[in-house]
């Protein structure tokens, strides 16, 4: 375990501290779901906003603490310095979003998201957040510009998720009224008291919420689609710009490692998304689903494939410094 004022000098406690606030906002949304109650929605909303200021004030501590010991650029390229990341452009997405189209509802969604991967930086042993220095093919501007680009196309993809699941339960309430209102009798009829009660009772009447707390389909449906084509933007820039640092690395644009394979993969994916939206005119229910699909796909791509399969981008091992 790391000393408290190593903690503090290298910024890894306020990540904790961030990561305790962001499970109290999804305690807050969670409440605001089952109460409706706009004090929860609106004190969580402070708490992630309080929690994203303090998760950049962190970086702003850990990358002058890397400096002042002699390594020259920003630590991200390690597991726990890249969840903590990943948590942080979620909360980032869900700022915007909600100051966009006020979204109360998905900040029970993104918190989730957000409090897992703070809790797998956390407590996963292959995570540790003692800075270390990179093989001298990484010390690379390129490669910061790279990961920046890639985890804001991941934080997209996370908020398109998080909207993908609103539109989908909206979705079957309107085109399939009879399923939900037996899904409503059933949430009426369960007895808390009971045990089968107990364990399907929460998420029966999760769902009746999210129904009513949702915006209507059309703007779900708007804000998939925006916020997946910033995504893609952001994932074709830190995919060009990995393309060319590697071939100035390491002599070649493209190895065909794991991490590469399952990026193009994930960049097939959201291409496919906006082909069939301007070309084909789908919508709604189809692109959710694709939204939903593409989200499963960054996952691996950014967790599977690092911790399960060996290439270059491996985490498999503690302490590791992988090519992101």
């Amino acid at each position: 375990m790391i000393h408290i004022n190593a903690s503090i000098l290298d910024g890894s406690f306020y990540f904790t501290i961030s990561f305790l606030m962001i499970i109290l906002s999804f305690l807050g949304y969670f409440l605001y779901i089952f109460t409706e109650n706009k004090l929860f929605s609106m004190a969580s909303f402070i708490i992630v906003i309080t929690a994203f200021a303090l998760q950049t004030f962190a970086f702003i501590i850990r990358w002058r603490y890397s400096y002042h010991i002699g390594i020259d650029l920003p630590p991200l390229t390690d597991l726990y310095d890249s969840l903590v990341f990943f948590a942080y452009v979620i909360l980032l997405g869900f700022i915007l979003l909600k100051l966009f189209y006020n979204f109360d509802s998905l900040g029970f969604i993104m918190t989730f998201i957000a409090m897992a991967s703070m809790a797998f930086a956390t407590i996963s042993p292959l995570a540790t957040s003692a800075i270390e220095p990179s093989i001298p093919a990484l010390r690379s501007y390129w490669l910061l510009y790279h990961i920046i680009s890639l985890f804001l196309a991941y934080g997209a993809f996370a908020a398109s998720f998080g909207i993908a699941i609103l539109f989908l339960i909206k979705y079957k309430q309107i085109h399939n009224p009879k399923k939900s209102k037996n899904i409503n009798q059933a949430a009426n009829k369960a007895n808390p008291l009971k045990f089968l009660s107990i364990l399907y009772y929460p998420f029966i009447l999760l769902y009746r919420q999210f129904i009513k707390l949702s915006p209507p389909i059309e703007t779900l449906d708007e804000a998939i689609y925006k916020v997946v084509v910033f995504g893609f933007l952001f994932l074709s820039i830190g995919i060009v710009i990995g393309a060319a640092w590697a071939d100035n690395a390491w002599g070649g644009y493209w190895s065909w490692d794991p991490k590469e394979t399952w990026s193009l993969i994930t960049w097939i994916t959201y291409a496919i998304f906006i082909h069939a939206r301007l070309t084909k005119g789908w919508n709604e229910k189809k692109m959710a689903w694709i939204a939903v699909i593409g989200f499963a796909v960054v996952i691996f791509c950014y967790l599977g494939v690092d911790l399960i399969i060996p290439g270059l981008h491996s985490y498999a091992t503690p302490g590791s410094t992988p090519i992101l």
